[in-house]
């Protein structure tokens, strides 16, 4: 959860979405790097908001060890996470500065979920990311996940502080530029679509004033698990299809890629 939105409510509630794709990316995990149940992988989630996701990682994924980083967190969330998240397993930084001032550590895989659309210059981002540290290689993979779509910008994405939105086409432009290269690249949660593009109407259209309101707002209802179960397969068929050639567009992308070999 961005922690724009766990201002918001101090709600352990979480949304259907966020669910859905926190089990997305453990399978992406799972499908594309061999390793990380077997060895002690390191990971590097840059932009992790309330540090649940990586929780949630660290149960499927146990022999891992986790590089938390966000530069929004306050001095008194760095000790509330630090304090509930064991030490030996969980870092937890407000800077790469501070979460590699001591650390010597290889980095096998940098999280950016939902967060370089936050940045203006994505592309400078990135490349920055990449030369930052010497524990960041070659053999380092990085997995983004972005909202999809340009057409479907409305007053959410303002409110979270997006730039932009992607297609496949220009996420995979834009990670070139960056001097990384794709691995593997998709669209997730296509059911989404038609729910987001009628928000998206009706607010061009001036028929919408509802209040915006963040995933952090969201209260827990009887449906929640239906909803993500729905989303779980909207994924797995999508997944499907691709193997055949039929790629389905959805509410957000992913990029599975790594640094160019020079």
């Amino acid at each position: 959860m961005d922690l724009r939105e766990v201002k918001i409510s101090n709600t352990n509630d979480r949304h259907p979405w966020e669910l859905a794709r926190s089990m997305v990316v453990k399978n992406l995990i799972k499908r594309f790097i061999t390793n990380v149940q077997s060895t002690k992988t390191h990971v590097l989630d840059i932009g992790c908001g309330d540090t649940w996701l990586i929780e949630q990682l660290s149960k499927e994924f146990n022999q891992s060890k986790y590089i938390a980083v966000d530069i929004a967190f306050t001095d008194e969330q760095l000790n509330n996470y630090r304090s509930r998240l064991d030490s030996e397993k969980f870092s937890i930084h407000n800077s790469m500065d501070n979460a590699f001032k001591n650390n010597s550590i290889k980095i096998d895989l940098v999280l950016l979920l939902d967060v370089i659309e936050h940045i203006e210059d994505d592309i400078s981002f990135l490349k920055w990311v990449q030369s930052f540290s010497k524990n960041i290689t070659e053999e380092t993979l990085f997995l983004i996940t972005v909202p999809a779509f340009q057409s479907l910008f409305c007053r959410h994405d303002e409110f979270l502080g997006h730039y932009r939105r992607y297609t496949n086409k220009t996420l995979e432009k834009h990670v070139n530029i960056a001097g990384l290269e794709m691995i593997h690249i998709g669209y997730f949660f296509s059911l989404l679509l038609p729910f987001r593009w009628l928000i998206s109407v009706k607010e061009k259209l001036g028929l919408s004033n509802q209040k915006v309101k963040g995933i952090g707002d969201w209260k827990s209802k009887p449906t929640d698990n239906i909803v993500k179960s729905i989303l779980l397969i909207d994924y797995k068929i999508n997944s499907a299809l691709r193997k055949i050639g039929f790629k389905l567009p959805g509410l957000s992308n992913y990029i599975l890629c790594r640094k160019v070999n020079n």
